[in-house]
Parts: structure tokens; C-alpha cells; sequence
């Protein structure tokens, strides 16, 4: 384990049980000083057409990136190197034509401890976590059908957790050329909580450990390393049914305090009972915010999940478009008739 002032972390990736090779990657490391950690979680797509290899590249062009541009806004540089990533995996399958599907899925983070900030680039199934005060939220997003369907409620953690398609994803690095500014790599930053863990990993953990089991572990007081191990052996005890790696960032600095500006002024004289209906409001405002985010974000892989309806729909429009032109085509031709009619009577009342 590697120690810097306020915070600790350690990285690890395990075989698992079930798998001969090992897929996955992760970066655990300060860059540029003291002051901010990078750190990642790998897991390589594509079996043995290459996941390794998307993995391992995409460890080595991050750590490569950023420390060759440590000048800019970290939230920026942190999705640059994301994409710097998926872009060279891509440009790696086009040249040499051996692994054609390889790509991998990832979630980096850059902590910067003396701003205050966690930023995040995330693209796949891998997830971030934060675990604090009891309680353990998931500050990724799943880019997939499965991972929609659970954050808006439609599945409890273990429907998701034994899905059958619930290792489908919509999006990886690796299959096409990104711009950078690509709306496919998910970023988002989070001021740093004190006495906080922010926990990175593949869905081999994900897959295996209920969010309660998590906090068991989260909760000890065992150090980094001893939570990452425990972490593992835990998910090899369920199965361990694929590679496996945690990623632990203990941050034990100061809370940011992000004061929002409506909030800040408010006047004296409001009622507290008005304050917390304007909260509630919010809050509730929030979440359908973030719902309709999230469906934003899986609109194409829930078309894609039930291309059945949408071929019913089809039919059904073209059904109904047939109905239209034959009782078209009928008011037409008795228009045609009555004004046959009116022409030969006219042609009488003349001659």
C-alpha cells in the first residue's frame, strides 16, 4: 500500500475461480505530487479475442496521458485520457486485425486532495462507489439494460445481480473512435467527503457482493489493503465467477463544503416549514432529473433489448396506412362517378 497525507489506497486483481486468464487492470497511484491519486478499473471485453490486451492498454496510454499533461482542469483531463484510451485501442484492432473485438470497460478517478474534488470518467459496467457514515452509494452509472432497469427501480440489486443479460453493456472502449467530446464517456465530479472510501471495481466484485455485504467489509477496522483482500476473498467465496479487482481510495481530509447560491441567500424571514417544502421539492426534482438522465443515457440499448416491438409497432402503422389508401382510393372513385353524372346531365340540359 501506498500513503500519501489524508489518504490511502491499494489496488488488486484476482483470477477468480471459473477463468484461465486474467482480463482485468487497474491503476492505484499518486500523480503529478502528493496532492492527487489516480486510480482505475479495468475489465477487458471480447474473452480471448483480446480483452487482455484492450486492458492492459488502456492502464498504460491513462497513467501515460496524464502524466505527460498535468496542466488543465482535472475533470477535463481526467475524460482525455478515457478517450486518449479508447481511441488507441481502437486504432490497435484497426492496424493489426488479430483481436477485431477487443475492447475493454473502465472507471478512472482523479482525487484531488487539495481541492477537494473526485472526478470521473466511467464508460461500461465497472463501478464507483462511496461508502460512508453506514451506508454505500453507487455514483456510476451501469451502461446497460440491466443497470437502467435497476436505478429506476424496475429490478431489486439481485434480479440485477442474476439477470441473464445482466453483462450486456451498450457502451466499451475500444469499438470506435471517440471525439472528445463524446457524450459516451460518462463523467461527473463529487466534492470528497471526510472519513469517506471510494471503491472502484470490475463486475466480478459487483456481480458476487450484495451492497450489504460491501459494508460489512467497508465498515471493519481493517486497514486498505485488508478491506481489498477481504473484498476478493469475499467474492471468491460467493463464486468467483470472473477476474476480480477492487480498487480503495480512504480519504480522511476535510469535508468540501459546495454551498449552492439559491440556497446560500435565502431570506431570513421564510418559514422553516416553507424551507423544508422548497427542499422537498428539490429533492423530488432531483430524482426525476436523474431519471430522465438515466433513461437518456440507455434510450438505444432499451430499443435495442426489444427490436420485437418495435417490428409490431411497425406492422401495426402499416396496417393502418393500407386501411387509409383503400378508403382513399373508394371516396375517389365515387367522386369520380358523381362528377361522371353531373357532366352528363349538363351536357343534356345544353344540347
Amino acid at each position: 500500500m501506498i500513503g500519501i497525507e489524508m489518504v490511502s489506497f491499494f489496488g488488486k486483481t484476482d483470477l477468480g475461480k471459473n477463468r484461465s486468464n486474467n482480463e482485468d487492470a487497474f491503476i492505484a497511484q499518486s500523480i503529478w505530487d502528493d496532492q492527487v491519486v489516480l486510480a482505475a478499473a479495468i475489465d477487458g471485453v471480447g474473452g480471448y479475442d483480446g480483452g487482455e490486451i484492450a486492458a492492459s492498454i488502456a492502464e498504460q496510454t491513462i497513467v501515460e496521458y496524464l502524466s505527460e499533461f498535468p496542466n488543465g482542469e482535472r475533470a477535463d483531463l481526467i475524460k482525455q485520457a478515457v478517450v486518449e484510451a479508447n481511441n488507441a485501442i481502437n486504432s490497435k484492432r484497426m492496424e493489426d486485425g488479430e483481436h477485431p473485438n477487443m475492447s475493454c470497460v473502465m472507471t478512472a478517478i482523479l482525487v484531488d486532495i487539495k481541492n477537494g474534488f473526485l472526478h470521473m470518467a466511467h464508460i461500461g459496467d465497472t463501478r464507483l462507489y462511496q461508502y460512508s457514515d453506514g451506508q454505500i452509494k453507487k455514483l456510476s452509472h451501469d451502461h446497460s439494460l440491466v443497470g437502467y432497469r435497476e436505478e429506476i427501480g424496475e429490478l431489486t440489486e439481485e434480479e440485477a445481480m442474476n439477470h441473464p443479460q445482466r453483462n450486456v453493456i451498450g457502451r466499451d472502449a475500444g469499438s470506435q473512435f471517440l471525439d472528445i467530446n463524446t457524450d459516451l464517456v460518462e463523467t461527473a465530479s463529487f466534492p470528497l467527503q471526510s472519513d469517506s472510501t471510494y471503491l472502484l471495481c470490475s463486475d466480478g466484485l459487483s456481480d458476487m457482493l450484495t451492497s450489504s455485504m460491501m459494508v460489512e467489509i467497508l465498515s471493519s477496522d481493517s486497514n486498505t489493503e485488508e478491506k481489498v483482500n477481504a473484498l476478493i476473498d469475499k467474492a471468491n467465496e460467493e463464486g468467483g465467477k470472473d477476474n476480480i479487482t477492487v480498487v480503495l481510495v480512504d480519504y480522511k481530509g476535510p469535508t468540501t463544503i459546495v454551498q449552492e447560491p439559491h440556497l446560500a441567500f435565502r431570506e431570513e424571514t421564510y418559514a422553516s416549514t416553507k424551507q423544508e417544502d422548497e427542499m422537498e421539492n428539490k429533492q423530488e426534482n432531483q430524482k426525476e432529473e436523474k431519471k430522465e438522465v438515466i433513461k437518456e443515457i440507455y434510450q438505444e440499448e432499451k430499443q435495442v433489448e426489444k427490436p420485437e416491438e418495435t417490428a409490431h409497432l411497425q406492422q401495426i402503422i402499416s396496417v393502418k396506412l393500407t386501411r387509409l389508401e383503400i378508403i382513399l382510393s373508394i371516396i375517389a372513385g365515387i367522386l369520380f362517378i358523381i362528377m361522371g353524372i353531373m357532366g352528363f346531365f349538363l351536357y343534356l340540359i345544353v344540347s
